[in-house]
């Protein structure tokens, strides 16, 4: 019987959530020291370290993030067991496990951490969520001569917002070093605003073909993980 204490459920709890509200719907994979999140789509993929205090997951554990029911759960022939008592009655509501297992998971983001570079860093801070339009699709990030430019575009009206750093203080966001000048980068609107569930700071790094790389320095939620990029075509529709 695993049970888990109330950091790791928070980590749980937010998964449903997202998954709940429609914004991130995810699979939860646990293998020794990591709890893994990839939602339904693969375009987002994180990864929660745990602390020393913390204890291992002695056995890999899976679950789609609505099936989560409780802190105190066991996997059995291919199933996730949670489990709820009381002073008189034991439920127990038996799922079953994703497709993947949690070490395919492990070995994966493995792979594809070995090409993460700390470049090209961009923090943002929660603050510019309510600048955003979150009924638009898609997130679009450039840099033009050092400069962040975030941008959303309704193809239907033809309106364009555009968000800049303020010139009165550096409120959307900072950067470690002059950026380098990069071409529009998309991200679906639903997976930027899904990273900022389990904290208020999130570290960008613009500097791959395909994917964005993030993580979140606090340590008392410590995480790292990708986003897919959207394709652009010669109209500018992304997909």
């Amino acid at each position: 019987m695993n049970k888990v204490n109330l950091r790791i459920e928070k980590i749980f709890a937010h998964g449903a959530a997202l998954q709940q509200n429609g914004r991130l719907r995810n699979t939860i994979y646990c293998n020794k020291s990591f709890i893994y999140i990839l939602n339904q789509d693969h375009t987002v993929f994180l990864r929660f370290s745990l602390r020393d205090s913390e204890t291992a997951f002695a056995n890999p554990i899976s679950f789609a993030a609505n099936d989560y029911d409780s802190n105190s759960f066991f996997e059995k022939e291919g199933k996730i067991h949670f489990v709820q008592e009381n002073e008189d009655y034991t439920r127990i509501k038996s799922c079953k496990t994703p497709q993947f297992t949690p070490k395919k998971i492990a070995k994966l983001f493995k792979t594809k951490k070995e090409g993460f570079k700390k470049t090209n860093e961009v923090a943002f801070k929660e603050n510019l969520l309510s600048l955003l339009d979150e009924s638009l699709s898609h997130i679009e990030f450039h840099s033009e001569g050092g400069e962040l430019i975030i941008t959303q575009r309704n193809i239907y009206s033809g309106s364009v917002l555009t968000i800049k750093k303020s010139e009165k203080k550096k409120g959307l966001g900072f950067s470690a070093g002059k950026l380098t000048d990069f071409e529009p980068i998309g991200l679906r609107t639903n997976d930027f605003l899904a990273l900022f569930s389990f904290t208020d700071v999130v570290h960008f790094y613009f500097n791959d073909k395909n994917t964005v790389w993030f993580e979140n320095k606090n340590k008392a939620m410590p995480f790292i993980g990708m986003v897919s990029q959207c394709v652009y075509d010669e109209l500018g529709q992304v997909e």
